[in-house]
C-alpha cells in the first residue's frame, strides 16, 4: 500500500494502537520484546528488555504488546494494517521507508554522495505512532544509502513506548528547553538527578546543560542522558532531543581556532535566479552584508526581497506566528533575536541569523559571545519546484589563520539532515588553504522543495565537477560575472 508521507524529524502524531497481547519479535535475537529497553539500574538488564529499576520507564519501554513477529522471527508486523511490502522501494512517498520490513532501509537505492535522508526501520505503518521517530542515512562514496541510524523505530518496539516515562522532546535551534520536560515520571523519587548530552557528529563545541535547561544552537538528533539516585540506587534512562526549524535551513561551520581568526561567509542565491554572486550585498545575494535583521528593518536598498506577501504555506517575506516560540528568529543568539522581537514583524524569509568572524572553542556556555556557534541562513517557507543555490565565500583580509581551513555545511529540510557537504561528500574533503584561497567562493548544493497530492521532499542536487567529483570552487571574477552552472531541471 503507498502512503502519502512528508519527510519530517520528530513526528509523534498518534495513530492506529498495535493493541496488548502481541508476540512482537526483536530483529536482533527473534524474541519477543521485554518489560523495558534503554533504562539502567539494579533492576533489569536493559539489553535484552531488562525492567528499568526504581518506578521509572524509558524512551523505550515496551510492556509486551505491540505486533505480531515475522515469520521466522523478523521485525513486528502491525496488526492493524501492515505497510510490509515484497520489494524496497526508492522515491516518493516510499524514500526513506523500509518498505520491505527487513530492518534494512532503501538498499539498492541510488543516491549521489553527500547526500542524506530521513530513515525508518521496520514496519512503516507505526511511523506516526507516538514513540517512534525517523533516524537519519548518509549516501556513501559508492552512491548507495548507508545504516539508519539514531531514531526510533517499529525494529525497537517503538510504538509500545510508554509516554509517561523518558520520551522525545523538540526545540528549535538557539531555544532553550527544559531537559526534564523529557524525563516524564521517570524522576519520581529522585534524590539526586543530572543530565548529560551528547551531540550529534559534527556539532563540536558541544554545548553543556545549566541544570536542567539546554540550549542546543546547531540542528539534529541530541541523545540525553538522565542520571538519579532514589534511596541510594543509581538508575538511568535516555531520550532523544530533536533539534529542527522548518522549511529550508543551512548551517556552515569549520574548524574553528582558539588563537586565530577564519571568516567564512555563508550565501544563498535567489531561487532560478542567474545573476552575479555579490559578497558585499545585493538583492540576489543573502549573506552578512544585507540578510541580517537589521537591513530588513531598517529597510536596506540590498535586502533580498524574494517572495510576495500573503501567508504560508506559500513563500513569503515577513511571518509572524501567533505562537511566541513557532518564530525560530527570536530565539538568535548575540542580540539578534531580541532585534526580530522589538520590531514586531515576525521573522523574514531569507536570513541570516549569525555571521561568526572569530570565537573560542573551548567555551561550551552557548549564550556567550564567545562561543563558536553555526552560521546559518534560514527560509521559513521555501518555494516551491525552485532550485536555491548555497554557497560559501572565504572573506579576504580578516583571517588571520594560515593553515588549511575544513568547511562543512549541513543543509536541514523540515528539521530533516538532507545533505552534509564538505568533509563528506566529494572524492576529497574541501579544504581552503590560507591566504591562497580568500576572496573564492565554494558552490555548495541546489535545493528544491517539491509537493504534490502525495509526497513532500526536498531534493539537494550537490555541485561537483565531473569526471573528478571535486567541489566546484570560484574565483572573485567567476563568481562575480555569474551564479554558477546551469540549475539542473525541474523535477515533473
Amino acid at each position: 500500500m503507498k502512503r502519502c508521507l512528508s519527510l519530517l524529524v520528530g513526528l509523534t502524531v498518534a495513530a492506529c494502537s498495535a493493541g496488548t497481547g502481541g508476540t512482537g519479535a526483536s530483529s536482533n535475537n527473534g524474541g519477543g520484546p521485554g518489560s523495558g529497553a534503554g533504562g539502567s539500574g539494579n533492576g533489569g538488564d536493559p539489553s535484552n528488555g531488562g525492567s528499568p529499576s526504581n518506578g521509572g520507564s524509558t524512551g523505550q519501554f515496551t510492556d509486551g504488546g505491540g505486533g505480531t513477529g515475522a515469520e521466522g522471527g523478523g521485525p513486528p508486523i502491525n496488526p492493524c494494517g501492515t505497510e510490509c511490502g515484497p520489494t524496497e522501494l526508492c522515491d516518493g512517498a516510499n524514500k526513506g521507508l523500509d518498505d520491505d520490513c527487513d530492518g534494512s532501509v532503501d538498499e539498492g537505492c541510488p543516491c549521489t554522495a553527500g547526500q542524506a535522508s530521513s530513515c525508518f526501520k521496520g514496519d512503516p505503518s507505526y511511523i506516526d505512532d507516538l514513540g517512534c521517530n525517523p533516524g537519519t542515512m548518509y549516501c556513501s562514496e559508492l552512491g548507495d544509502w548507508g545504516p539508519c541510524t539514531g531514531g526510533n523505530h517499529a525494529t525497537d518496539n517503538c510504538f509500545s513506548a510508554d509516554p509517561q516515562g523518558c520520551h522525545p522532546i523538540n526545540v528549535v535551534p538557539f531555544g532553550t528547553i527544559d531537559l526534564s520536560s523529557g524525563a516524564g515520571n521517570f524522576d519520581d523519587g529522585a534524590d539526586t538527578e543530572s543530565y548529560t548530552v551528547t551531540c550529534p557528529p559534527g556539532v563540536n563545541p558541544c554545548p553543556t546543560p545549566n541544570g536542567t535547561d539546554y540550549t542546543p544552537l546547531q540542528s539534529g538528533e541530541y541523545t540525553v542522558t538522565y542520571t538519579k539516585t532514589d534511596n541510594g540506587v543509581t538508575s538511568e534512562c535516555t531520550f532523544p532531543l530533536y533539534v529542527g526549524a522548518p522549511g529550508l535551513r543551512v548551517e556552515l561551520t569549520w574548524n574553528f581556532q582558539s588563537s586565530s581568526t577564519i571568516d567564512l561567509d555563508l550565501h544563498m542565491h535567489k531561487p532560478m535566479n542567474t545573476l552575479p554572486w555579490v559578497t558585499g550585498g545585493a538583492e540576489q545575494d543573502c549573506g552578512f552584508a544585507n540578510c541580517r535583521a537589521y537591513n530588513f528593518i531598517t529597510g536596506d536598498s540590498d535586502a533580498p526581497n524574494w517572495f510576495m506577501n500573503g501567508n504560508p504555506p506559500d513563500a513569503v517575506n515577513w511571518y509572524e506566528n501567533p505562537v511566541f516560540d513557532a518564530n525560530s528568529c527570536y530565539f538568535a543568539p548575540r542580540g539578534e533575536g531580541q532585534d526580530w522581537i522589538d520590531a514586531g514583524m515576525g521573522c523574514h524569509n531569507p536570513r541570516l541569523d549569525l555571521d561568526n568572524i572569530s570565537c573560542t572553542p573551548s567555551v561550551s556556555d552557548p549564550s556567550s559571545y564567545s562561543f563558536c556557534a553555526p552560521e546559518n541562513i534560514n527560509v521559513d517557507f521555501p518555494p516551491k519546484d525552485q532550485w536555491t543555490r548555497i554557497g560559501v565565500h572565504y572573506y579576504p583580509g580578516t583571517s588571520s589563520f594560515t593553515g588549511t581551513v575544513t568547511p562543512s555545511v549541513k543543509i536541514f529540510c523540515n528539521g530533516a539532515l538532507a545533505a552534509e557537504l564538505g568533509e563528506l561528500g566529494y572524492a576529497n574533503p574541501v579544504t581552503l588553504n590560507g591566504p591562497a584561497d580568500e576572496n573564492k567562493m565554494w558552490l555548495v548544493a541546489d535545493v528544491l522543495f517539491r509537493e504534490d497530492e502525495c509526497v513532500s521532499e526536498c531534493i539537494v542536487e550537490p555541485l561537483k565537477l565531473a569526471p573528478t567529483e571535486n567541489p566546484v570552487i570560484f574565483t572573485a571574477a567567476q563568481y562575480g560575472a555569474n551564479a554558477g552552472p546551469p540549475y539542473p531541471p525541474v523535477p515533473q
